[in-house]
């Protein structure tokens, strides 16, 4: 690890109070209080068919990111000698591969991959290198977890549109099934909350497809764009509450974290589009 470690060390050599801060920002853009207001905002108002896609890639792509957290079980830099580490509440589990970096090149990658502009192409790469970039400059990762982290991001999407153009309207199908093949990963991933996250949104992801796209199915085009602003803030209130209501009454357990997790999608996918469909918004 000294080699990894000396790289860390020359990255932060550089560090200033400026840096500190537009690196902050910039691994923002791995985590989830950023990513959830893009795609809910894609599904309830923009392409609700993207929505779904961009859902599955980050389930997927969260599932293979803990599973390999729980088998290999890196620890991470922090507390290695002369590195410093900044936002350690964004460092949980173990450090291989990097959650964050793979977050963000799953979602971009994905959104590049369904829009197929060169623009969007460009953004997937630069981004989550930069979010990469951010989780050395703070101290929370080995590069190699980096290079892991971009890997999964870029390839599990790609991997997906195979499947995903052919079997579409299958989907609640194949979201279950693509979860449920992680199932052999409960035991060897241990005591790891993050994966019985992962694995609670899959399913809660697979019920809310199945429950909207059976009797909900509601429509965004010809929806005036106020009402699409309430679809939007709304739900952002109503989909956060659920999160922050459930962490905060709830034990914090890895039964807890699933159903959490599981209910998170669902509220978004399903319970959500269900109310402002009633009610006309």
């Amino acid at each position: 690890m000294e080699f990894q470690a000396e790289i860390i060390r020359n990255i932060q050599s550089v560090a200033t109070p400026a840096l500190d801060i537009i690196f902050e920002i910039i691994t923002m853009f791995g985590e989830e209080m950023l990513l959830i207001p893009i795609v809910t905002f894609i599904y309830w108002c923009f392409n609700k068919e993207m929505g779904y896609w961009l859902c599955w890639c980050v389930s997927v792509g969260n599932l293979v990111v803990n599973s390999a957290k729980g088998i290999f079980k890196v620890e991470r830099p922090i507390g290695y000698e002369g590195i410093r580490t900044l936002r350690e509440s964004t460092a949980t589990s173990y450090s291989f591969p990097s959650g964050h970096t793979q977050a963000s090149a799953n979602l971009f990658t994905a959104i590049a991959r369904a829009v197929n502009r060169k623009r969007f192409w460009v953004l997937a790469a630069v981004l989550p290198a930069l979010v990469g970039l951010s989780r050395l400059y703070l101290g929370v990762h080995w590069p190699t977890d980096v290079i892991a982290g971009y890997a999964i991001g870029i390839c599990v999407p790609l991997l997906l549109w195979l499947f995903y153009r052919k079997y579409a309207k299958y989907k609640p199908l194949m979201f279950l099934i693509s979860t449920l093949a992680f199932t052999p990963f409960c035991l060897m991933t241990g005591d790891i909350a993050d994966f019985w996250k992962s694995f609670g949104f899959g399913i809660g992801l697979a019920i809310g497809t199945y429950i909207e796209t059976k009797f909900i199915r509601f429509e965004i085009d010809d929806v005036p764009a106020r009402k699409k602003a309430w679809r939007f803030v709304g739900g952002l209130v109503f989909v956060i509450a659920v999160y922050a209501g459930m962490k905060l009454l709830l034990p914090a357990t890895n039964l807890v974290a699933f159903i959490r997790y599981l209910c998170i999608p669902l509220a978004a996918t399903a319970v959500w589009p269900a109310i402002f469909k009633k009610f006309n918004f």
